[in-house]
């Protein structure tokens, strides 16, 4: 598969660069230490693109396997806000306290749609702002919401956000092919539950899925 034999080099790559980085810090070559943060940022948005093409193909060959286990879901909270604080430092990214509350689900898939909602909302809202994530119980469901200070979409844009290669244009931004939504939809799709954004152009937005609650700890 193309996928494949684009992905093995790209990893042989950024081990290279790793290597030539730690070089430049013992050395204390500051130019050299910024591009190869540079470039090895480059190499990790090539890998999380062809990893989505991948997914893609697995789910059109029926091979991406949901493995459903009861989870407490503050624990997912926790690790995901864990995550966003070591690695995201252009905004604020904010996670509430969680729902004490136990869902039978493929813990990884659900924990990968969180991380695609919060990578997207850093990637498309202004440098120093507020990216909250939220979770509640509604209608027997456990809803969890991320919420930008972004430009919002505009209505047409809506509807298709989670087509498969749909991209939005807006004035100076142009998303990528829009496997990320896709591949969430597709996961939620596959948990029986809901996925959806609330938007006002101009005014942020607001993603959203929902899942059926197995228990509620008391």
């Amino acid at each position: 598969m193309v996928s494949h034999e684009l992905k093995t080099p790209l990893t042989s790559l950024k081990g290279y660069l790793q290597i030539l980085e730690q070089r430049a810090k013992k050395a204390q070559e500051s130019t050299s230490i910024l591009m190869h943060d540079k470039a090895n940022s480059q190499i990790k948005k090539m890998i999380t693109m062809i990893n989505g093409f991948l997914n893609v193909s697995r789910l059109d060959s029926g091979k991406i396997h949901i493995e459903k286990k009861n989870f407490d879901i503050t624990s997912l909270f926790k690790e995901a806000d864990e995550e966003a604080r070591s690695t995201i430092f252009s905004h604020q990214v904010i996670f509430t306290e969680a729902e004490s509350v136990i869902l039978n689900a493929d813990r990884d898939k659900v924990g990968q749609v969180i991380h695609n909602f919060v990578s997207n909302a850093v990637k498309y809202s202004p440098e120093g702002s507020q990216v909250l994530v939220s979770n509640k119980i509604k209608n027997g469901e456990l809803l969890v919401e991320v919420k930008d200070q972004g430009r919002g979409i505009k209505p047409q844009d809506k509807d298709k956000l989670f087509d498969r290669f749909y991209r939005v244009v807006n004035d100076d931004i142009i998303s990528g092919f829009g496997i990320g939504l896709y591949l969430c939809a597709e996961i939620i799709a596959r948990h029986q539950g809901k996925i959806g954004v609330e938007s006002e152009f101009g005014a942020g937005s607001t993603f959203w899925f929902s899942l059926p609650i197995y228990a509620v700890i008391a």
